[in-house]
C-alpha cells in the first residue's frame, strides 16, 4: 500500500512539474493571441472538452467497450491537452500561440469540468449503485494544486527571472518526458501491491482497437470541425492536435487517486503508448496535403 501511494504522489510531483514548465513558457505574446482571436480560441476549447468527449465514448459504445472502461475513457477525453501537443505543433510549424492558450486555459477550466462530468458520467453509467463519487471540493483543490498552482508560479517566475526561467522550462520540458515514461511503465507493468494496474493481455487487444479508432477520429474531427467552421489551415491543425492529444498523467490522478479504481485508468495508459505517434503522423498528412505559404 505505501509503494502505491508512493507511485501515485511521485505522479502528481511529474505532473505539477509539467504544469510549471507550461507556466514558464507562457509569454505576452500568448495572452494577447487569445484577446485578439477569442473565436478560435473557443471553438478550440469546445471542441476539445465539450465535444469530442461525447463523441469519443458514443464510438466506444457502439464498438461494445465495457461501461467501466467506457467512463475510463470519458475521464481521460475530458483531460485537457499536455505539453506533448505544444512540443509536436512546434515542430510542424502549427500555430504556437494557440496551443499554449488552449492547454492553459483548458487546464484552469478542467478544475471544475472534470469533478463534474466524472460523477455525471459515473452515475449514467452505473446509477443507483454508484459507490464511490469525486468529492467535488476535495478534487477541485487537488487538480489545483497540481494543475494551477504550478502554472502560476511559472507565470510569475517568467515575470520576474525571464532568461533563467527560459533555460528551465526547456530542461523541464524533456525531464517531465523521461520521468511520465517511468510512471506509465509502472503502472503498466507492475502489480497493483506496487502501484501497478495489472493490464491483461486481453483487456489490451480488446482497448486497443478501440482507443486508435477513437483517437484518430479526435484528430480527423478536430481539423475538419474547424476546417468547416472557416478556420485556417494552420490553426485547424494545431486544434486537432489538441483534440487528439490527451493528458494522460491528469486522468491517472483522477482515476488511481481520486477515485481508486485501477480499470478506469487502463485506457490512459494505452492511449499514451501509441497517440503520440499517430498525432506526428496526423501533423505529417496535413502539412504534405494542404501547406501552403499562408496555410490558407
Amino acid at each position: 500500500m505505501q509503494d502505491f501511494i508512493s507511485v501515485e504522489t511521485f505522479l502528481q510531483a511529474v505532473l505539477a512539474m509539467i504544469m510549471l514548465s507550461v507556466g514558464l513558457s507562457l509569454t505576452t505574446k500568448d495572452f494577447k493571441y487569445i484577446v485578439q482571436n477569442p473565436r478560435i480560441t473557443i471553438i478550440g476549447l469546445f471542441l476539445k472538452m465539450f465535444c469530442f468527449p461525447f463523441i469519443g465514448v458514443a464510438i466506444a459504445n457502439l464498438m461494445g467497450l465495457s461501461i467501466t472502461f467506457q467512463l475510463g475513457l470519458f475521464i481521460l477525453l475530458i483531460c485537457p491537452g499536455g505539453t506533448t501537443s505544444n512540443l509536436i505543433t512546434y515542430w510542424f510549424s502549427g500555430n504556437i500561440p494557440l496551443t499554449i492558450a488552449l492547454t492553459t486555459i483548458a487546464s484552469f477550466i478542467s478544475v471544475v469540468t472534470i469533478p463534474i462530468l466524472t460523477n455525471w458520467a459515473h452515475r449514467f453509467y452505473f446509477g443507483d449503485s454508484v459507490l464511490v463519487e469525486l468529492p467535488v471540493f476535495h478534487t477541485v483543490a487537488n487538480i489545483f494544486i497540481v494543475m494551477i498552482m504550478p502554472v502560476l508560479l511559472g507565470l510569475f517566475m517568467r515575470w520576474r527571472y525571464e532568461q533563467q526561467s527560459i533555460v528551465a522550462e526547456k530542461i523541464l520540458k524533456y525531464v517531465s518526458v523521461v520521468l511520465l515514461a517511468v510512471v506509465y511503465l509502472i503502472k503498466f507493468f507492475a502489480s497493483k501491491e506496487n502501484g501497478g494496474t495489472e493490464i491483461s493481455r486481453e483487456e489490451f487487444l480488446t482497448l486497443l482497437p478501440v482507443l486508435l479508432v477513437i483517437n484518430l477520429s479526435a484528430l480527423v474531427f478536430g481539423f475538419l470541425a474547424s476546417k468547416l467552421l472557416q478556420i485556417k489551415t494552420q490553426d485547424s491543425m494545431t486544434i486537432g492536435i489538441e483534440v487528439g492529444l490527451e493528458n494522460v498523467s491528469l486522468a491517472i490522478v483522477v482515476g488511481s487517486v481520486l477515485l481508486q479504481n485501477e480499470d478506469l485508468v487502463k485506457p490512459g495508459l494505452i492511449y499514451a503508448m501509441f497517440s503520440f505517434w499517430t498525432v506526428m503522423g496526423f501533423a505529417i498528412l496535413v502539412k504534405k496535403l494542404f501547406f501552403k505559404k499562408n496555410w490558407n
